[in-house]
C-alpha cells in the first residue's frame, strides 16, 4: 500500500513538471550547456584572431580535453542555478497555495510527499546529463577527438552526484521555508559554499565530487592513472551529502506545522 502511494505520488510530480514546462526547460538548457561546450571551444582561436586593432593572440591548439574542461565550466556555473530556480518552490509554493493540505489529509505519508518530490526532480536531473553529455561526447568527437568513454562516464557521474546535492539542498530549503524565493537564497547560498569551500580547505577539498574538476585530475582520469581511492572516495561522500539533506527535508517536514 505505502509502495503504490509514493508511485502516485511520483507519477502526480512528473505529470506536473511535463504540463509545466520544467521538465523541457532543463533538457533544453542542459543540453545547449553540453553542445555548446566543444562547439565555443573550437571556435575560441578564431575568435580570438579577429579581434583586429593590431591585436595578435596565439593560443595551442585546443584539444578534447579543453572541451570537456568548456563544458563542466558551464555545467558549474549555470546548471545548479537552473534547477535551484525550478525546484525552490517544489514545498513552499504547495504549502502557501493549500494544496500541501490537501494530499497529506489523505493517508499520504509525509516522506513520500518530500520523496516523491525529490525524486522526480532528480530524474529530470538525470535525463538532463546524460543529453547534455551526450551532446558534449559527440561534438568533441566531431571537432577534436574522441574521449576515453570510461573516463567521461566518471566525471560525469561526479557532476550527477554534486547536483543531486544541491538539488536535495534545494528540497530541503523548499521544505524550511513558506516563501519560495526565501528557499532559493537558501539555496544559492548553499550551493556556492558546495563549490567554494574546497577553494579554502585541502581536506573538503579532496572529500567533495569537485575535486575530480580540477584540471589535474581530469588529466589523471582521461589518461586512466588516477588513483581509485581517491576516485571512489568523493564520489561516496557526494552521495552521502545527498542522503542527509533529505533525511534532513524528510525529518523536518514530518514536525513542521503546515
Amino acid at each position: 500500500m505505502s509502495g503504490k502511494i509514493f508511485w502516485a505520488l511520483l507519477k502526480k510530480e512528473l505529470r506536473e513538471q511535463f504540463r509545466s514546462y520544467r521538465l523541457l526547460i532543463a533538457v533544453i538548457v542542459f543540453l545547449i550547456l553540453g553542445i555548446s561546450g566543444p562547439i565555443i571551444t573550437s571556435l575560441t582561436p578564431a575568435l580570438l584572431s579577429n579581434l583586429g586593432q593590431g591585436v595578435t593572440i596565439t593560443l595551442p591548439p585546443m584539444t578534447a580535453t579543453d572541451a570537456l574542461q568548456s563544458y563542466l565550466k558551464n555545467m558549474l556555473q549555470l546548471a545548479p542555478l537552473v534547477f535551484i530556480l525550478l525546484t525552490m518552490g517544489c514545498v513552499a509554493d504547495e504549502r502557501n497555495r493549500g494544496t500541501a493540505i490537501t494530499v497529506l489529509t489523505k493517508p499520504v505519508p509525509r516522506n513520500h510527499f518530500v520523496l516523491a518530490k525529490f525524486c522526480a526532480y532528480e530524474l529530470t536531473l538525470l535525463l538532463s546529463i546524460v543529453l547534455a553529455a551526450a551532446g558534449t561526447y559527440y561534438y568533441t568527437d566531431l571537432l577534436f577527438s574522441a574521449l576515453p568513454f570510461a573516463s567521461f562516464l566518471l566525471i560525469n557521474l561526479a557532476l550527477f552526484l554534486l547536483l543531486s546535492g544541491s538539488l536535495a539542498f534545494t528540497v530541503l530549503a523548499s521544505v524550511c521555508f513558506r516563501n519560495a524565493i526565501a528557499a532559493g537564497g537558501l539555496a544559492f547560498v548553499g550551493t556556492i559554499a558546495l563549490l567554494l569551500l574546497p577553494s579554502f580547505n585541502a581536506t573538503i577539498a579532496e572529500a567533495l565530487p569537485s575535486v575530480l574538476f580540477n584540471a589535474e585530475r581530469v588529466k589523471q582520469l582521461l589518461a586512466g592513472t588516477a588513483n581509485a581511492p581517491d576516485t571512489v572516495k568523493p564520489l561516496l561522500i557526494g552521495a552521502g551529502l545527498v542522503v542527509i539533506f533529505v533525511g534532513a527535508a524528510c525529518v523536518i517536514w514530518r514536525y513542521q506545522e503546515i
